[in-house]
């Protein structure tokens, strides 16, 4: 259990304050299994949320599609934006761009009094035959403008990351089924977070309308630390600092005018 230390000077010392429940930072991980969405139960996920103490988890959505999960026990949706060519293992081949408008989404929030600190975020990425070859993850740290350093962990040989941070399913004739390795690094702007952040994956380059973006497992790893406040025992021990010094003062004072 922490303390809160003041020093007062003027020879009174230094006290120290604990403040009930202050607690060292703890690990934390959120994830999400998808585990109650079916085949119709809407854009947002109907699963549980993930309980992390002093965090408020929300719910994952899909925005920009329509209509329901395309699988069960998954966030899968179909309509994604196309540049894609079936076989065609050249990402320069390829004609389509990140489409701002259409996403899945999460936000989570530090409860009062305490702070988050985001590590990572991995995931499983599917994309079914025809389905998306990039995907990238972005934050509203920077209002969503750039993609989050993405790596391959453990590496994969299914999977890259392009010079603009996007990932890649990097050959078309693999099984495309649910691949692991999907990860994003997280800096030194994601520690100290005490006001929500709201995270975007994005997926693109599909080779036909009825391709999927599938994502599953998603963890979120971080800590989380309870924020010290200035409450009413910190002013009454300062309060009665003051009138201790006070009183010294008036002791000095008369000594004073006594010699």
């Amino acid at each position: 259990m922490k303390g809160i230390r003041v020093f007062l000077g003027m020879g009174f010392g230094i006290y120290t304050l604990t403040s009930p429940g202050l607690q060292a930072q703890q690990p934390m991980t959120a994830s999400y299994k998808f585990n109650s969405v079916t085949i119709s139960s809407g854009t947002v996920d109907p699963t549980p949320v993930p309980v992390v103490p002093g965090i408020l988890c929300g719910s994952f959505s899909a925005v920009g599609y329509t209509g329901n999960s395309a699988a069960a026990t998954v966030f899968s949706w179909t309509g994604n934006d196309l540049g894609g060519i079936r076989y065609d293992d050249n990402f320069d081949d390829y004609t389509g761009s990140l489409n701002e408008g259409k996403y899945f989404e999460v936000t989570l929030a530090p409860q009062p009094g305490y702070s988050l600190e985001l590590d990572s975020i991995s995931f499983v990425m599917s994309r079914a035959n025809s389905g998306v070859r990039n995907y990238a993850v972005r934050s509203s740290i920077d209002g969503f403008a750039a993609n989050l350093p993405a790596c391959i962990n453990p590496l994969n040989a299914e999977l890259g990351v392009g010079p603009d941070n996007s990932f890649r399913w990097l050959q078309d004739t693999a099984d495309p089924s649910q691949q692991r390795g999907s990860e994003v690094l997280l800096g030194d702007d994601f520690a100290g977070l005490s006001s929500p952040i709201t995270f975007r994956f994005y997926g693109w380059n599909a080779e036909s309308s009825i391709g999927r973006f599938t994502i599953d497992n998603v963890n979120f790893s971080g800590s989380v630390e309870s924020v010290p406040e200035v409450g009413s025992s910190l002013l009454v021990a300062l309060a009665g600092a003051l009138f201790v010094f006070k009183g010294r003062r008036r002791i000095q004072t008369g000594r004073s005018t006594d010699s």
